[in-house]
């Protein structure tokens, strides 16, 4: 894939695939602690399953890539696009399919469509309550509770409104939909990114280098724009509920307008006859 192609990272007005425009905004999570140098990516209901990617160790900038969409097209006017790890902040030259660890594989990862273009473009699968997630992957299993079947109902999602979840639905970590967060036992703090997606699909994984071929950055392509999303036919184009919602507040808007416009010849025939003109 062209380096062009890769639209992370990237802030301005770029043309969705049937033509309407979308404003790419980026917001920085902060950094995430990737001491081992061992990266998982996964959706969080998958936590213990993720897909693993070698990096250099340290701290990293995670960036989420938005488009602010018409309001025909979503009810939240927004589609996160991207969710990107940002080792570099050297100018993308090139972009290939990331390298997993092969003994995650079979495990946290699936391929992508060949129509993408891309040999062995792998990518992570989303549940039906679908996120994507980036944490060190040798924090996760010492930092969560100790029993994996446990998480769902103590960290992500509990009955008392705490979880990762909820907090996702408030802008506290910043839009809604997305999170950084201290693993529930940290001492060092090890934490986790989350961003909210469409559900049930295979995200592709890219890597992305400078001119020296010096990796830049880790990218999560959510399918909303791009490439690959046109590649793959996965553009969601305008949704019926947003759409219906839409064409409503024309309706009104147009119905207060000739309201007004009624009003104002009623007045101003008043006047006329008042004033005998």
């Amino acid at each position: 894939m062209r380096a062009d192609g890769l639209l992370a990272l990237q802030t301005g007005v770029f043309r969705l695939p049937d033509g309407q425009p979308a404003t790419f905004e980026t917001f920085e999570f902060g950094k995430l602690r990737v001491s081992s140098g061992q990266l998982a990516i996964s959706d969080p209901l998958l936590l213990q399953t993720p897909s693993v990617l070698s990096i250099p160790p340290g701290d990293y900038k995670v960036v989420a890539t938005i488009a602010q969409v018409p309001e025909s097209y979503d009810l939240a006017l927004s589609r996160p696009a991207y969710l990107s790890l940002v080792l570099s902040d050297q100018p993308t030259v090139s972009v290939a399919p990331a390298t997993f660890e092969p003994s995650h594989v079979e495990a946290g990862t699936r391929l992508v469509d060949q129509r993408a273009g891309m040999p062995n473009l792998r990518g992570i699968p989303s549940s039906e309550m679908s996120s994507v997630a980036m944490s060190d992957a040798e924090a996760i299993v010492p930092n969560m509770p100790s029993d994996p079947d446990t998480w769902f109902d103590t960290v992500i999602s509990p009955s008392d409104g705490s979880g990762w979840f909820d907090r996702m639905d408030t802008e506290i970590d910043g839009p809604l939909g997305s999170l950084i967060t201290t693993l529930p036992k940290a001492v060092d703090g090890e934490n986790i990114a989350i961003l909210i997606a469409r559900p049930e699909r295979v995200f592709p994984v890219v890597e992305s280098r400078d001119e020296t071929g010096k990796l830049s950055g880790i990218h999560i392509d959510l399918l909303v724009i791009g490439a690959l999303s046109e590649a793959l036919h996965a553009f969601d184009g305008q949704d019926e509920l947003a759409l219906e919602y839409a064409h409503e507040a024309e309706r009104t808007a147009n119905r207060q307008a000739n309201s007004g416009a009624r009003e104002s010849r009623g007045v101003l025939g008043l006047l006329k006859k008042f004033l005998n003109l």
